[in-house]
């Protein structure tokens, strides 16, 4: 397999701080619903609501380790217990780790998430998500205690139970190796493929959601999927459209997962979907990180089909195309972009795909400050 040059370390901790951002402002949103509700059924006076906002803007480490010894006691948490643990946790590591060093207090609330009451299980998977900000041994805990249920509960179809279970298992794979490498072994890979891939115009889709955790297993534990899953997602390449939400993460997964390294002999019609794919999508802003993510990690997954000269016969109809978009990208004039596009365009000649005296006499190298190949 030929690629060009060292995978520059893509833009992870921007994704991974703006999961954390989503996570909170989530959580915000729940704190606010709650507060209503409880107005609403207690009648509450001013004065009450503002102290009650106080408390809970002000819980610490032993607040935490109150409210975690009442939970082990009584082996039970309820609506009260688990929305203040989990504004508690919002608030910072030191109120997480007290929690987990309280022995049995997780137990509490996995019983909760595993119970059968639909309400209780939502405000469980949530107060675990917050849980799971903190570092790589708390992680570890939820992982080793729920990890399987976390799997699991992405068939439900309660759209908040999901999503707190998709948030849970993007803080752990982006904290934890360990745990991410635990997980993919429950088949979490295909299972995120699935709700990628899954077109909905329904309000609860998951696209996005499930990209970041496919991007984040990408980032962060792309040796550890299982060969049954990359079977899984080469097979299903054709799944995703470059219309869809998080259309711009597929590239970059792809890539990193060695889907096309692993099936050498990619089909005619999963070829011809990533070339339509990327050519088809083309963003030509490198300022942004999905930008990045689509048109490197493009190039280096066409380079990687050309490379493995698969039986697609000729690509003369697309000719045209195929030099606009080459072209497009060498006047970027990025310098890392441009050796990438130079490795394609020599696997792309070594294919003798379609007529290499028609594409190297309409290719524009450009080269800063100078044109290296004048149109």
């Amino acid at each position: 397999m030929e690629t060009a040059g060292e995978v520059p370390a893509p833009p992870g901790q921007m994704n991974n701080t703006a999961l954390r951002h989503k996570i909170r402002e989530y959580a915000r949103q729940q704190r606010k619903d709650l507060r209503t509700n409880t107005t609403d059924a207690l009648r509450f006076g001013l004065g009450q609501i503002k102290d009650k906002i106080m408390e809970l803007e002000n819980l610490g480490i032993k607040d935490v380790q109150g409210m975690a010894g009442r939970i082990k006691r009584r082996k039970h948490a309820d609506t009260k217990d688990m929305y203040r643990l989990s504004h508690a946790f919002l608030q910072g590591n030191d109120n997480i780790n007290a929690f987990a060093e309280v022995q049995g207090a997780t137990q509490v609330i996995i019983k909760e998430l595993t119970g059968t009451h639909v309400q209780h299980q939502i405000e469980a998977a949530e107060c675990l998500c917050n849980f799971s900000l903190g570092d790589a041994h708390v992680c570890e805990k939820i992982t080793t205690m729920a990890g399987s249920y976390l799997v699991t509960l992405l068939n439900s179809q309660e759209p908040r139970l999901k999503r707190s279970c998709l948030w849970t298992l993007a803080n752990i794979i982006a904290t934890c190796s360990k745990s991410a490498k635990t997980l993919l072994q429950m088949q979490l890979a295909t299972k995120l493929w699935k709700m990628y891939t899954t077109s909905s115009s329904d309000i609860d889709a998951y696209q996005e959601d499930t990209g970041i955790c496919l991007y984040l297993i990408a980032n962060h534990a792309a040796s550890s999927i299982t060969t049954e899953d990359r079977r899984h997602i080469a097979r299903h390449l054709h799944m995703k459209q470059p219309t869809e939400p998080a259309a711009d993460y597929y590239m970059f997964i792809v890539f990193q997962f060695e889907v096309v390294g692993l099936e050498n002999n990619l089909c005619s019609a999963h070829f011809q979907h990533l070339l339509n794919y990327f050519m088809d999508n083309l963003k030509t802003n490198l300022s942004t990180s999905t930008g990045k993510l689509h048109i490197i990690y493009g190039v280096r997954v066409l380079a990687n089909m050309f490379a493995t000269r698969p039986l697609i016969g000729r690509l003369d109809s697309q000719a045209d195309q195929l030099v606009s978009t080459l072209n497009q990208l060498f006047a970027l004039g990025d310098a890392g972009l441009t050796m990438d596009l130079m490795q394609l365009l020599k696997n792309i000649v070594d294919a003798q795909s379609m007529d290499n005296d028609f594409l190297l006499k309409q290719i524009c190298v450009y080269a800063s400050p100078v044109i290296v190949n004048s149109c």
